[in-house]
């Protein structure tokens, strides 16, 4: 809140939909986890928001990553082992955060966003749109290739 009205900092994109409700819904809570920091930078005290933001992250990677990845096995993606590799080393980014965080808290707001930012507009972008267009597919092809119910006769 500014001056007693409230600003808003990051709004989500209806471009950045998948159009996978499970997956769109991780992004938002996402989504809410950045604003949430950028208020608190903006309202000068970050260190309040950071350790809960990285808790947040680091359950957030487990979870939503290994959803995507088993909606991606399942679906035979043809990029699953390349997405993987993507998330393993964004898993491995946030271990970075966290442990910068343990070592100098006070330091580690702007790296913090910036990987949110850099997460949230390019990997959505680059990364989820493709493989979630793929799902779609993959589940439009299994729903029309499911045996119809018996004819009445």
């Amino acid at each position: 809140m500014v001056g007693g009205v409230c600003v808003s900092f990051v709004l989500w994109n209806p471009a950045w939909e998948t159009g996978i409700d499970s997956i769109d819904e991780q992004h938002r809570q996402m989504l809410a986890q950045i604003e949430g920091l950028l208020v608190a930078i903006h309202d000068h005290h970050p260190g309040e928001r950071l350790p809960g933001l990285l808790a947040f992250l680091a359950d957030y990677v487990e979870t939503h990553f290994s959803n995507e990845e088993n909606q991606m096995r399942g679906s035979n993606y043809p990029g699953l082992e390349g997405h993987r590799a993507i998330h393993d080393h964004m898993r491995a980014q946030v271990e970075h955060l966290l442990e910068g965080y343990r070592q100098k808290p006070e330091v580690m707001t702007e790296e913090v966003v910036d990987f949110l930012t850099d997460w949230l507009i390019g990997h959505i972008n680059d990364h989820d749109l493709p493989m979630a267009r793929h799902l779609l597919r993959f589940e439009a092809k299994a729903s029309a290739d499911a045996p119809k119910g018996l004819a009445a006769g």
